[in-house]
């Protein structure tokens, strides 16, 4: 008999900030669901972050995400590059990892 898989939880990130070249000066918000990372997530974004920091958090990013928000997700990185480092590092953070200094 097989074991039915728990439904996956994801929890609410949002980021705002004022886009200068927007010209209204509103404030521009985004609102994601992301799942917690698994270590095999984790571990394959730092082992490939090395190469390109960006691309490691950015596939993390699109793993995660609730399912129904990936084109949505993909449309605001084209926008608005930075989303991708301001969610990833607010996702990293919330698992543990932390700059630590040198």
């Amino acid at each position: 008999m097989s074991q039915a898989t728990p439904e996956r939880k994801y929890a609410e990130f949002s980021h705002s900030f004022v886009d200068p070249w927007a010209g209204d000066g509103e404030e521009t918000s985004f609102t994601f669901h992301f799942a917690k990372p698994n270590k095999a997530q984790i571990k394959r974004m730092q082992d490939t972050a090395g190469k390109s920091a960006a691309q490691a958090s950015r596939n993390l990013l699109l793993e995660i995400v609730r399912p129904e928000e990936k084109d949505a997700l993909l449309e605001a990185f084209d926008s608005y590059p930075g989303l991708v480092t301001a969610f990833a590092s607010a996702i990293i953070k919330g698992v543990g990892v932390a700059d630590l200094g040198k």
